[in-house]
């Protein structure tokens, strides 16, 4: 694949991400029944519902990882695509790329947490997890920024496009 057709998919994927980011975080994705009670929650809603429980360590990590890890991955590979085949900036640039590889698999951590309480949630009658649609558009997301990080090699950064032809 070439340096050009890296770019381009790269650049794809983080539009794709941008675009799923937002059913990510307004659709639910998961719905909670304790003895009857129905409750749909959305990424913030579980961050809430922790922090309102008491599990606030476990609500900031969920936050962290959820809300924070995948933002700023977007505008960092939005910033890394929209300077490529420049100069400005490009030790920099390398570092942001080694911290988005570095960070990428974190933001999974919340499609982890749901697969086990789907797993180990379902107590008949007395309660049970299922997990919504935006935990589908979450980890669609997550995957098109790894994806993105990944196929934009750091070698790229330092390379000047070749001029297109007429």
């Amino acid at each position: 694949m070439t340096a050009h057709h890296r770019y381009e998919l790269s650049k794809a994927l983080t539009v794709a991400a941008i675009i799923l980011y937002i059913p990510a975080n307004f659709l639910p994705v998961m719905t909670i029944t304790i003895t009857g009670q129905v409750e749909s929650l959305t990424v913030m809603g579980g961050v809430m519902e922790l922090y309102d429980t008491g599990l606030v360590p476990v609500a900031v990590v969920v936050f962290l990882a959820s809300v924070v890890v995948p933002a700023v991955k977007l505008v960092s590979l939005s910033w890394l695509l929209s300077l490529h085949g420049s100069d400005i900036s490009q030790s920099r640039r390398m570092k942001v790329h080694a911290f988005l590889t570095r960070i990428g698999t974190w933001a999974m951590i919340d499609v982890f947490l749901l697969s086990i309480l789907v797993a180990v949630g379902q107590l008949g009658i007395l309660a049970s997890v299922q997990a919504e649609v935006g935990a589908l558009f979450f980890a669609v997301m997550i995957i098109c920024t790894l994806y993105a990080a990944d196929v934009y090699k750091t070698h790229m950064i330092w390379r000047h496009p070749l001029p297109k032809s007429q």
